[in-house]
């Protein structure tokens, strides 16, 4: 081997090994917390991979959520839009009341007591589940049939 390209073959091989791995994401537990006026996206994201962030969430294939984190600063509670939250590698985005949650302002209807969501990732392919519709406080939505 010319040893003029030692140090090429080696700074290869290590950058090799610093590669993240692909994301292995999982999405579960997913609900909607509907209201009159907004509804509320929590779920549980779940990454045996490397690191990707939730760049966005669909209703149905039509309705967007907004991205928020919720922080205490100074005895209060504030609501914030961003644009991604972040999935850390080999670990979990939990979105949930009073932290990192999906959020819609307009009604979204309770009925079928299920919705179709879509998760949309920065490197993960999108991921689409059921969420259930419950009311503002986690309670089961009325339907009168």
């Amino acid at each position: 081997m010319d040893m003029r390209f030692l140090p090429i073959v080696s700074l290869s091989l290590a950058l090799i090994g610093c590669a993240q791995p692909d994301p292995a994401l999982d999405v579960t537990n997913a609900t909607v917390a509907a209201s009159a006026n907004s509804a509320a996206v929590y779920a549980t994201i779940d990454n045996k991979g490397g690191a990707d962030r939730l760049t966005g969430i669909e209703v149905d294939g039509r309705v967007p959520i907004s991205l928020h984190e919720t922080t205490m600063t100074d005895g209060v509670m504030r609501m914030r839009p961003v644009e991604a939250l972040d999935v850390p590698a080999n670990g979990r985005l939990q979105l949930k009341s009073g932290g990192a949650h999906g959020m819609s302002v307009g009604q979204i209807s309770a009925d079928p007591p299920e919705l179709p969501l879509t998760f949309r990732f920065e490197r993960h392919a999108p991921i689409s589940v059921s969420a259930t519709v419950t009311g503002p406080g986690g309670m089961p939505m009325e339907h009168g049939h």
